[in-house]
C-alpha cells in the first residue's frame, strides 16, 4: 500500500506542473477546513463575502406596500428599549434578519457595517436576530461590531415571512419595499449606494 501510494505521488509530481500542484493542494486544505467543525463557519462565511453579488432593486410592479401589522411590529433594542417600525419610517429603513450560527449572515456583516458607516446618519438600520442579547454582544465584541444596531425579536409580521436567514429587505419612507433579498449580498455596492440615495431623494 505505501509503496503504490509513493508511485502514485511520484507520478503525481511528474506530471502535474507546480501551479497545479499548488491549486490542488489549496483545494484540499480548503476541504478539510470546511469539514472541522471548529473553522466550518470561519470558511463559509469568507467564501459567502467573496462570492456573494450586490442586491437587485424590485421592478416599480413588485414594490410592496407593507401592512399595519408590520408598521405597528415591535423590536427591542440591545439596552431592551421598545421600537415601532412606523417610528423609524421618517427614514429609509434597512432591515436584515441574521444570526450569529449562520455563515451566510457573517459573510455579509462586513459590507453591511461599511454601508452603515456610510448612510448611519440618513437611513435607519435594523439588524434582528431572536438570540438571546448576551450572545449577541458577546459576537459583537469579538468581531468589531459593537458599533452595528442589532434588534431582537422572537416573530416577524407575514410581509418579511422567510424560511432561511440571511433575508434582508429595504423600505423606502413612503412604506413600500424596494428590496426583498433572501439569501447573502454584497452590501457594501455602488449599485446599493445608488438604491439608497434615489430612496433619499424622494
Amino acid at each position: 500500500m505505501a509503496f503504490s501510494l509513493k508511485n502514485y505521488l511520484k507520478n503525481y509530481l511528474k506530471k502535474k506542473k507546480p501551479f497545479s500542484i499548488f491549486t490542488d493542494v489549496i483545494f484540499i486544505v480548503f476541504i478539510i477546513l470546511l469539514i472541522i467543525p471548529g473553522t466550518r463557519k470561519e470558511v463559509s462565511s469568507w467564501l459567502t463575502r467573496i462570492t456573494a453579488l450586490p442586491p437587485s432593486e424590485l421592478s416599480a410592479g413588485s414594490r410592496f406596500q407593507i401592512s399595519d401589522e408590520a408598521r405597528s411590529w415591535q423590536v427591542y433594542d440591545i439596552q431592551g428599549n421598545v421600537v415601532m417600525l412606523d417610528e423609524l419610517l421618517d427614514k429609509p429603513v434597512f432591515l436584515n434578519f441574521w444570526a450569529t450560527w449562520c455563515p451566510p449572515c457573517i459573510g455579509e456583516l462586513p459590507g453591511i457595517k461599511e454601508l452603515y458607516e456610510t448612510y448611519k446618519d440618513e437611513v435607519h438600520f435594523v439588524l434582528v436576530t431572536s438570540e438571546q442579547p448576551d450572545k449577541v454582544k458577546d459576537f459583537a465584541g469579538k468581531h468589531e461590531y459593537n458599533n452595528l444596531p442589532f434588534y431582537f425579536s422572537r416573530n416577524a409580521p407575514f410581509d418579511f415571512a422567510s424560511e432561511s436567514i440571511p433575508a434582508t429587505f429595504v423600505i423606502g419612507r413612503d412604506g413600500k419595499v424596494v428590496i426583498s433579498k433572501k439569501g447573502a449580498a454584497r452590501w457594501n455596492s455602488g449599485k446599493m449606494e445608488r438604491i439608497l440615495d434615489e430612496l433619499l431623494k424622494k
